[in-house]
């Protein structure tokens, strides 16, 4: 039960983070990494630099803190996929973000496979997912062709790439909840599915061996500390309180929002929600059920590339106070995900002839309320919920989660720490502790009465189905 190292690789930065046996966050250290927006459906990150930045943050981190540690534990963004040599690990290729959608026209041709994939997956068809970045890869590129020739190909989720750097022995290991985000993985079986290989065309040799999230995985590259967890960002931030109440579910908002829910069993039903493993420890899996917003933070970055503002974050909270009754905005930024899976059209205002800048940066916070209360609304469905856990770093707006908490008619709490990922990672690496710091309630949300935005919403609901039907 000694101090823990959790290592947050997301996709604007890689943090180092410390916490103590109990949860407590002893320091940490973020080095931000860049996000290459090519075009609307090409996004990129530069492998070398996100390895870099978590090696810099490691070292930093150990360099200022003579404590003992016990174990550590690696959350990554899901649904990144690279390639490399396994002869010396040099990347074959960008990283292909999670926001990346180059890969939509290729898989169409699978849609009338689409139900015994999800059935196999928990997961719709959807360019967001790994298999379509893989097979862009393998059709795309000629030095991932002529490694695969060398039998020197590896192509996997990032986390791969990065354990393999990381740990002394240079696994090629995958865990269970990276592995299940490239349409390639049995949520049942825990296995890569060979039915979804061949329909894919996806060579099992070039990918990782899936490995349960808990487990010891190896040790660090120069200080020998064993790896114990390893795991999804949102695997991991529905556990950052430690074991979750069964009424309460999870939502994270940072570059995308999600909205997390655990069940113990897997679900028929889920109305458009995507099926998930909340973590396996090598006897038994915990499963999520998930809805999952993909402009969060990444639509506040689109508006600033139309509309720049200054230290936007220090106006926000007072925009959103300020201003009652902003223009609609359609948030297809990044495409629509739960529950409707459409690339949708180009992200627009509707009403916004005579808005003002502030009051557009209001409508963008009020799509990512309206996009989450559609999949919070199916959820609801499947079991009765009675409060929201809000983390992740737009949470910090209290508009935001006011608005959601008046919305779904939910409490909606928000504590002092917002690094739910980190925190959850090292609870998991810790072998699941029942006595784990809580952290103080900064803040809890009433719902109050709210006709304006409930109308809003309406409008914006008519407005997403005519999206998906177009």
């Amino acid at each position: 039960m000694q101090n823990t190292l959790v290592i947050d690789q997301g996709t604007h930065a890689s943090r180092a983070m410390l916490y103590s046996a109990s949860g407590e966050l002893i320091d940490q250290v973020v080095v931000p990494t860049d996000l290459v927006q090519i075009d609307h459906e090409r996004i990129e990150q530069d492998p070398q630099q996100i390895l870099d930045s978590v090696q810099t943050v490691i070292a930093t981190l150990l360099a200022r803190n003579h404590v003992p540690i016990g174990q550590a534990a690696l959350a990554t963004q899901r649904s990144t996929i690279l390639a490399w040599d396994k002869r010396d690990g040099r990347a074959l290729s960008p990283a292909l973000s999670w926001q990346d959608r180059r890969a939509s026209s290729d898989l169409m041709q699978f849609k009338p496979k689409e139900a015994e994939i999800y059935r196999l997956t928990g997961l719709p068809l959807s360019p967001h997912y790994g298999v379509g970045k893989l097979r862009w890869l393998l059709h795309s590129s000629s030095d991932v062709q002529q490694a695969a020739k060398n039998s020197a190909l590896c192509m996997a989720p990032l986390v791969s790439y990065l354990l393999h750097h990381l740990l002394v022995d240079a696994p090629y290991v995958v865990d269970h909840s990276n592995a299940h985000r490239t349409l390639l993985f049995d949520i049942a079986a825990l296995v890569w599915s060979k039915p979804l290989l061949e329909l894919f065309d996806i060579p099992r040799c070039y990918l990782p061996s899936p490995q349960p999230m808990q487990r010891e995985w190896g040790k660090l590259n120069g200080n020998a500390i064993p790896l114990m967890a390893v795991c999804g960002d949102q695997n991991a931030a529905i556990f950052s309180r430690g074991a979750l109440s069964e009424d309460t579910v999870v939502v994270n908002v940072g570059t995308g929002a999600f909205i997390l829910m655990p069940v113990r069993v897997m679900v028929s039903q889920t109305m458009g929600l995507l099926q998930g493993i909340a973590k396996s420890d090598g006897k038994d899996a915990l499963y999520l059920i998930e809805g999952t917003v993909n402009g969060a933070g990444a639509a506040l970055a689109w508006m600033q590339q139309q509309q720049p503002v200054d230290d936007l974050f220090e106006h926000l909270d007072d925009w959103l106070a300020e201003i009652q009754s902003p223009p609609l905005f359609m948030n297809t930024v990044g495409g629509l995900g739960s529950p409707w899976w459409s690339g949708g059209c180009a992200p627009y205002f509707r009403d916004s002839s005579v808005a003002s800048t502030e009051s557009k940066y209001v409508a963008i916070i009020e799509s990512i309320v309206f996009l989450l209360q559609h999949n919070l609304e199916r959820m609801q469905k499947i079991k009765p919920l009675t409060r929201l856990q809000m983390g992740g770093g737009l949470s910090r707006l209290d508009g935001l989660c006011q608005r959601f908490a008046d919305l779904s008619g939910l409490q909606v709490i928000r504590f002092q720490s917002f690094e739910n990922t980190a925190k959850g990672a090292a609870w998991l690496a810790l072998g699941c502790p029942k006595k784990w710091s809580k952290s103080w309630v900064e803040k809890c949300f009433v719902p109050h009465k709210n006709d304006k935005l409930k109308k809003r919403y309406a409008r914006f609901t008519d407005e997403i189905k005519a999206i998906c039907t177009q």
